[in-house]
């Protein structure tokens, strides 16, 4: 009877422990109920219930994460399912590198977000990885989404981002499906240029690109290259789906064009256009007339193989000076790689902004130039203005431990 009385003693003081700390992980929880007080982030201690042991294989990309029941704090771990094409993974891994390098937490991806990275960028220098959980039987782990969709984008939910001093420790942390926050990572964007770098054989061939244009140079002229990103074919439907956009034609381009010969050419520089597409024909009908235009497609032609397209595609962009996009994550970050001026288009939905002017216009990214195409004939020059940010609030980075 008293062994009874005891394992009964005991599995309700086990209930009451796990109901404690199931979710939240901490002993301020309680302090805050049973005193009223709310702690203050500055004055913030965080105890938890269980510790984690990040063990870290850098040559694989990949993190073992283990639990232990032994009180200590750990980072908040950081993730999101998003499961687009590269671009998309581009953003995702900036996000989830942001609050890694920002507010300490540790950003992790799933095995195949990680392996189209390190298709283009290889594995070695990636500072998010992949990972796997080893639970204790006492728990369940549960991601706290803290991201929804907001018109045609993915929105971080505002109690997130007013008290990420609260989110730093101890908790599992769903930044959203597509996670597209470029007014985030846009500070930490030197650091992602640093460790997302091109395969050697791809730089090779793109760097092998340029000096072919530059050796058809007879003006001696220096070459001021601009790396243009036309998304066509398929890209239609989606915009319409999406946003409820079209695409643009070549008005948009020969104002474009025209913007960049302004700037830059002179008696020492000559702009060059490096024009890539998913539709060859139609950048090769409507802008081949141009004797500054020269086109991707036919430097890689026999000496690009399949499996690098796409990172050669992206390398050429991104080693441009200056870029002209259109509209998707793989010619916006074409336009970061490079990270020059960018012109890129507006109004393409003329009745309501879409996915891409949504991003682009909360970012309000320095250098960046918009030109509104709803009237073709009359196209005009839009900048975006970063909003003031709060009198109280500060971006810090967070010292790593070597």
């Amino acid at each position: 009877m008293r062994q009874c009385f005891i394992l009964v003693f005991c599995g309700i003081s086990l209930q009451i422990l796990l109901f404690f700390y199931m979710q939240f992980f901490s002993l301020d929880w309680i302090e805050e109920r049973t005193t009223g007080r709310k702690i203050q982030p500055e004055n913030y201690t965080y105890r938890s219930l269980i510790q984690l042991v990040l063990d870290k294989n850098a040559s694989d990309a990949s993190t073992e994460i283990t639990m232990l029941m032994n009180g200590e704090p750990f980072p908040s771990i950081v993730t999101t399912e998003s499961n687009g094409r590269l671009g998309n993974q581009l953003s995702a891994y900036a996000a989830l590198q942001y609050f890694q390098e920002v507010h300490g937490m540790y950003g992790v991806m799933g095995s195949w977000q990680i392996n189209m990275l390190a298709d283009v960028f290889g594995k070695e220098n990636l500072k998010v990885t992949t990972f796997n959980v080893d639970v204790p039987p006492q728990f369940s782990l549960n991601w706290e989404m803290v991201a929804s969709p907001s018109q045609s984008v993915w929105e971080l939910n505002s109690n997130f981002l007013d008290n990420m001093e609260e989110y730093r420790h101890n908790k599992f942390i769903n930044i959203g499906l597509y996670p597209h926050y470029l007014f985030l990572y846009k500070d930490i964007l030197d650091q992602l240029r640093d460790h997302l770098v091109f395969k050697p054989h791809v730089t090779n061939l793109v760097n092998n690109g340029f000096e072919k244009i530059r050796s058809e140079n007879k003006n001696e002229k220096e070459m001021m290259f601009v790396g243009v990103h036309c998304r066509l074919t398929d890209y239609g439907n989606h915009l319409k789906a999406v946003s409820g956009a079209s695409l643009v034609d070549h008005h948009y381009f020969d104002r474009a064009f025209d913007i960049y010969r302004a700037r830059y050419n002179n008696a020492t520089t000559q702009v060059v256009f490096l024009v890539m597409s998913d539709d060859p024909q139609w950048i090769k009908e409507n802008l081949g007339k141009y004797e500054d235009v020269r086109f991707g497609i036919n430097f890689r032609k026999g000496m690009v193989t399949e499996m690098d397209m796409i990172a050669f595609d992206l390398c050429l962009l991104g080693s441009c000076n200056h870029s002209i996009i259109t509209y998707g994550t793989f010619g916006t970050w074409g336009a970061l790689f490079a990270g020059g001026d960018v012109i890129a288009p507006t109004g393409t939905n003329p009745g309501a902004k879409t996915e891409d002017d949504l991003i682009w216009e909360k970012a309000a990214m320095d250098g960046w130039l918009y030109l509104d195409v709803r009237d073709v004939n009359n196209i005009q020059e839009v900048t975006y203005t970063p909003p003031v940010p709060p009198t109280n609030s500060s971006t810090r980075i967070v010292q790593k431990d070597a």
